[in-house]
């Protein structure tokens, strides 16, 4: 179990081969891991991500307004 640590409206995320620039409604929950809006596929359901949830913008910004810093996150993979 983790917890929503930090919470961006837009935020850049980059890693090794990658940059992606205003990423909405994300929350990091551990390290670099988060729940965010995506605007670059809409493959939900296949393996896209480099460990963030990955979700439909609407409901990324629904998730974000719902949630606080601290609400728990579990993930089951």
């Amino acid at each position: 179990t983790y917890a929503v640590y930090v919470k961006y409206t837009y935020t850049d995320m980059r890693g090794p081969g990658y940059y992606l620039p205003d990423v909405p409604y994300t929350m990091y929950f551990y390290q670099g891991y988060g729940i965010h809006g995506t605007y670059w596929h809409d493959n939900f359901g296949t393996p896209m991500s480099h460990g963030c949830v990955n979700m439909r913008t609407s409901e990324a910004e629904w998730i974000f307004n719902f949630s606080k810093v601290g609400t728990p996150v579990i993930v089951h993979y």
